[in-house]
């Protein structure tokens, strides 16, 4: 493998022209995977400053710890920045448009997740938009909200949206056109509208995460070669790196109401568990959700210290078609975070209507 480092982009659909620092070169392949990512968005509107106006790379840059922050958005990578900077007991507001973070995730766990960063700290304004920014003396920013007063902080983050970094690809020349957010389409094997040009990553849109990302590449490089390789994106597993982490893989409980799918529910709290009580995360919780005749494994939902690693475990036996059975007839090592699954099992196995009608 060579690699080659610089600014590429299309010549034709077949080469890219390379402009490194010691020149340009053009190559020439059969296929080509653009997996460029994205940049954060940045409206004109926003008066950026790189200082007290910032995007959400912008944080990395900063000369100084804020001594307040505004963060306007609250998807995630804005749930995770509060979060964290709150725990460095910084005054955090984070204001988002929606009823409630993270709508794609489960309710009752964001739930927990908003209770739990107010408690560090966070202020979050829902259903709420910032209509206008403005700096004032000293590099303080007031930010005009449309339904609560306006409010100052020393340094405000817009974390609305990221855009595909295809800006500079000129992808005209290889027949390609990306959306309104630089992104591009894709089919199942992540090839694009030509072909032998595939894409992956952030630069095709949800779920935009880096462990799908890797899948969604090697899928694309095994599909261009003619090697066999399958992803399952029913079984894709989301983790949010907040204090605390929440992390969730299958289908949550407003999907399954929608659905119509007959199901149940069983809960661990880490305060139930002997490892969860020497962490110190008394607040902590499993959600398994189930068939409720078959016993089907349909979703796994976590919250609290570990929670992207727990969910594994789950995802392994969805992967199978296990039952939470499986679950209640294991030994999990003592102690461990895994013994939710067991708890969790139990309490959704007692909860369902005696007799239980096995599945035959």
């Amino acid at each position: 493998m060579i690699l080659f480092f610089g600014s590429a982009s299309f010549v034709d659909p077949y080469r890219l022209r390379i402009q490194t620092n010691r020149g340009a070169l053009e190559l020439t392949a059969d296929f080509i995977i653009i997996a460029v990512g994205t940049e954060p968005a940045r409206p004109s509107n926003i008066p950026f400053d790189d200082q007290s106006i910032i995007d959400t790379d912008g944080l990395l840059s900063l000369k100084r710890i804020p001594d307040s922050i505004v963060i306007v958005g609250g998807g995630v990578i804005g749930t995770e920045y509060a979060s964290i900077l709150a725990a460095l007991e910084i005054p955090t507001i984070l204001i988002d448009k929606r009823p409630r973070l993270l709508e794609f995730a489960d309710t009752e766990i964001i739930d927990l997740l908003q209770r739990q960063m107010k408690e560090i700290g966070v202020t979050v304004y829902h259903n709420e938009e910032v209509i206008a920014i403005e700096r004032e003396r000293g590099n303080s920013i007031h930010a005009t909200l449309r339904h609560n007063p306006p409010i100052q902080a020393s340094t405000l983050m817009y974390a609305i949206g990221r855009v595909g970094a295809t800006k500079g690809l000129n992808l005209e020349a290889a027949g390609l056109k990306s959306d309104h957010r630089g992104r591009l389409s894709v089919n199942e094997h992540f090839q694009t509208a030509v072909p032998h040009i595939y894409a992956a990553g952030d630069v095709v849109g949800f779920p935009a995460l880096a462990s799908t990302s890797m899948q969604q590449g090697r899928h694309a490089s095994c599909h261009a070669f003619g090697q066999p390789d399958r992803i399952d994106n029913s079984l894709l597993p989301y983790g949010v790196y907040s204090i605390p982490q929440i992390s969730f893989v299958g289908q949550n409980e407003e999907e399954l109401k929608q659905a119509d799918v007959p199901y149940g529910v069983g809960i661990a709290r880490y305060k139930e568990i002997a490892r969860g009580l020497l962490m110190g995360d008394e607040t902590g919780m499993l959600k398994l959700l189930f068939h409720r005749y078959t016993r089907h494994l349909l979703g796994v939902h976590a919250i609290g210290e570990g929670a992207t690693e727990l969910i594994h475990i789950g995802q392994a036996v969805m992967a199978f078609h296990g039952k939470i059975d499986y679950f209640i007839d294991t030994v999990f090592n003592y102690p461990t975070l895994a013994e939710c699954y067991k708890v969790a099992a139990l309490d959704g196995m007692n909860r369902l209507p005696r007799p239980w009608i096995p599945y035959l």
